[in-house]
């Protein structure tokens, strides 16, 4: 695998490795016991010389605005809509498999 690089075929296994986890531990859905999170912002969080002012982002807000994607056919797909799908991957990682 080249370094510093990854390919859609690449991407697109990697949610169907994913995905497979979550069939093999049984996921069918979760609640979001835990709403609010800090957010650091694309111009701030690869930045390392200057301290971080983080956002506070919304996982229902997140979730709501991801299912009007499969409610609305024509609702395009925004790169926000990748951010968001984060936070939600992010909640199911730490609610599945919490830090000790």
């Amino acid at each position: 695998m080249d370094q510093g690089k990854i390919s859609l075929s690449e991407i697109e296994e990697i949610f169907k490795q994913l995905i497979e986890k979550l069939m093999s531990e049984e996921f069918e859905e979760t609640s979001i016991d835990i709403d609010n999170y800090w957010i650091i912002t694309a111009d701030e969080w690869s930045n390392f010389e200057n301290d971080i002012n983080p956002s506070v982002g919304s996982l229902i807000d997140d979730v709501e605005a991801l299912k009007l994607l499969i409610e609305d056919s024509d609702r395009p797909c925004s790169f926000v809509d990748f951010d968001r799908f984060a936070s939600v991957l992010r909640y199911i990682s730490e609610k599945m498999n919490p830090p000790s």
